[in-house]
């Protein structure tokens, strides 16, 4: 983590969270993150479309020139990596599992600028995930873009071990892995779950991804 905003809201999530697998929406007060709440955003669940936007800060919103509440989170990406992006926020939710994406961002002049998406699993009610609490922040040391970021493209995804979360600030314990392996859809009932250096591999998950896509 490389920007305030993002290691900020991950620590409020992490006190928040507790002793509990993940954290709850009812616990989470705007003004305890009122600092960074520009660059915060929330993503709901929804049985008919892929996560959309709940609420998104002012300076999130002006980053993209457009009002994103209720709009797809996918769309904030490149055409053929919306899919991929979807099922990763969509696997945050089912599997519990924080998330970390280094992205670059493309301007209106073509420009590109380096920013980072975290993505916390948040419960409205019981020990399911429904909802995602996240921060969006470019990378520090860059120049201001010249215009409204037009799309992203995903560079590198990391996993982050809630097990090891009460880590010294600065070393978050992440683990690289394939955007394919968390693009896979979330289980069905049934499959079998296998844990590999702390990460939740799905057996089955590859079928159901070929089988999506033929």
């Amino acid at each position: 983590m490389q920007t305030k905003a993002v290691t900020a809201l991950y620590d409020y999530w992490t006190r928040k969270r507790g002793e509990r697998p993940l954290a709850l929406r009812s616990a989470i007060e705007p003004a305890d993150i009122a600092a960074i709440l520009p660059d915060v955003f929330i993503l709901e669940h929804t049985r008919l479309a892929d996560p959309r936007f709940r609420l998104a800060g002012t300076r999130f919103c002006a980053q993209f020139g457009r009002e994103l509440k209720g709009a797809a989170f996918d769309t904030l990406f490149a055409p053929d990596q919306r899919n991929r992006v979807a099922r990763i926020a969509e696997n945050v939710m089912a599997h519990g599992a924080p998330a970390m994406m280094q992205v670059q961002l493309v301007d209106g002049t073509l420009e590109t600028t380096e920013a980072e998406i975290v993505l916390l699993p948040l419960a409205s009610k019981g020990r399911v995930a429904d909802r995602i609490i996240g921060a969006f922040a470019p990378l520090p040391g860059q120049r201001p873009p010249l215009s409204a970021f037009r799309y992203a493209t995903l560079g590198s995804l990391s996993v982050i071990d809630p097990s090891r979360a009460h880590a010294a600030a600065g070393n978050r314990p992440a683990i690289p892995m394939p955007a394919s392996i968390m693009a896979m859809r979330p289980p069905a009932l049934g499959q079998t779950v296998s844990r590999v250096l702390h990460l939740r591999i799905f057996e089955g998950g590859r079928q159901a991804e070929d089988a999506r896509e033929h």
